[in-house]
């Protein structure tokens, strides 16, 4: 008896999961809001330049994949770009904001404000990591230790 409880609180729970997701269908002039709020953003240029830094980092890190450049960027290109992810991308901001604030991020956007970050963000982020891989250099040596005396305890507990 008290299985079934649990079962049909399950089904319950199931079923207005269900029909709540079924209530938030993404209209088409949603869809269009987050459209537009990725084009402001200037996402199409940002996949790109992902694409090639990526790339380019990837080649600094393991310089004997130069001679795969070409089929690496065509890979990329292929499954990085703004053609192949633009739906996806589009849904994702539709189910995570309402139309209304993706107008009005959209709005921002297009600011002097709003389009001198959409320009600088790449630097603050590429100085960012800058920051955080200068902070974890720094501190290697304890987290060397740290990852020894785990495996002191690991051995010595065998």
């Amino acid at each position: 008896m008290k299985r079934l409880s649990v079962v049909l609180a399950v089904l319950v729970v199931l079923i207005a999961g269900i029909s709540c997701m079924a209530s938030q269908q993404i209209t088409d002039s949603h869809r269009q809001a987050a459209e537009e709020l990725l084009v402001a953003m200037g996402m199409e240029r940002t996949l790109e330049e992902s694409i090639n830094s990526n790339l380019s980092m990837q080649l600094q890190q393991m310089p004997q994949l130069a001679q795969y450049e070409d089929v690496m960027r065509a890979f990329l290109y292929k499954y990085m770009s703004w053609e192949y992810l633009k739906e996806h991308i589009v849904q994702l901001y539709a189910e995570e904001f309402t139309e209304q604030e993706l107008r009005e991020i959209t709005a921002f956007y297009r600011t002097e404000t709003g389009k001198k970050l959409i320009e600088l963000t790449p630097v603050l982020m590429q100085k960012g990591m800058a920051i955080g891989q200068k902070a974890v250099e720094e501190h290697l040596p304890e987290l060397q230790q740290m990852i020894l005396q785990k495996m002191q305890e690991a051995n010595s507990g065998q």
